[in-house]
């Protein structure tokens, strides 16, 4: 049997939450069943459809999910580059679980050989690598793995928004209700809550903005 798998993360850009990785895998003869579906990438389809979707997908896939937190994210990433590479290592990661013959993965870095590189060399056994720009429309497996992870992490910041009894958006910073939070959170605590990347120049720049305010009401 030829196991095929496609590999995609959902939350690389947010400010609020973690990052999903999804890796979701299905045998070659199989993929008709996946392929029919009309899927599209996570991103242009709505909430609702993709939890259908979602539904849909784990009856018919297997799926290995990695939760990267924000506190892990903040330790490693000083620059885009350092970024890609734990990219890379989560997407072997998922790869390694359910060990596929073919894998396509969404690559984050501009040249998508590198990274289908990168990422093969952290594998103990062969695979075939296809790695592609916007793959989660290309490639009907990775759509499905995108909008798994996609579902996922919502889940997670909705989890976040009940757990605080207050909204935190989406947690992407073009998100008013997110950036909005995240002023008064920091001005009623002076400092941000763990579920913040840290290391996000979104967060350096409430900070600074609202430290300037102080200083200049103080003056």
């Amino acid at each position: 049997m030829v196991l095929i798998m496609g590999v995609d993360e959902a939350g690389r850009g947010p400010v609020i939450g973690p990052m999903v990785v999804c890796g979701a895998a299905i045998s070659e003869d199989d993929l008709h069943e996946i392929e029919s579906m009309g899927l599209k990438d996570s991103k242009k389809l709505t909430p609702k459809k993709r939890e259908e979707f979602s539904i849909r997908l784990k009856d018919v896939c297997k799926f290995e999910l990695l939760v990267v937190e924000p506190s892990q994210i903040d330790l490693r990433i000083p620059n885009e580059e350092s970024l890609n590479m734990l990219e890379v290592e989560c997407f072997s990661k998922v790869i390694l679980k359910s060990r596929p013959d073919i894998v396509y993965i969404d690559s984050c870095d501009v040249n998508p050989g590198r990274f289908g590189l990168n990422v093969k060399k952290l594998l103990d056994f062969e695979a075939e690598i296809i790695s592609a720009h916007q793959a989660d429309s290309k490639y009907p497996i990775v759509s499905a793995a995108s909008i798994i992870a996609k579902v996922h992490r919502d889940s997670l910041v909705r989890k976040i928004s009940e757990s605080i009894g207050e909204d935190v958006g989406s947690g992407y910073p073009g998100d008013e209700v997110t950036i909005e939070f995240l002023k008064r959170y920091y001005m009623k605590n002076k400092k941000m809550p763990e579920f913040v990347r840290k290391s996000w120049k979104t967060t350096a720049n409430i900070i600074n903005e609202l430290s300037q305010a102080r200083l200049t009401e103080y003056f």
